[in-house]
């Protein structure tokens, strides 16, 4: 065993140097998500500035959804858990 390596064959160099790496993904993704915000932004106040008088009473807050939120939705309109459909079997015959 080299001299420097820990029991798994990685060198503490390495492992430096996967933190710098993700340390740098990371501020490139924030760098990109900062920039799609502005260019929204920008989008967003050249189609709709304005001295519209509805402005004042609208505020936009955009937000993740708790995981536990997400949980308590909703069912999508149309659909029938297996609770709610015929328990006989039948159901009504399809045209095509």
């Amino acid at each position: 065993m080299k001299a420097g390596r820990q029991g798994n064959g990685i060198t503490l160099q390495d492992q430096m140097r996967k933190y710098e790496l993700i340390e740098g993904l990371q501020r490139a993704i924030d760098d990109c998500y900062r920039r799609v915000r502005r260019t929204a932004r920008q989008e967003w106040e050249s189609r709709f500035a304005g001295n519209d008088p509805s402005d004042a009473c609208i505020s936009v807050r955009i937000d993740s959804i708790p995981a536990e939120a997400s949980m308590t939705a909703l069912p999508c309109a149309g659909y029938l858990s297996k609770a709610l459909r015929p328990h006989h079997g039948q159901t009504r015959a399809r045209l095509a």
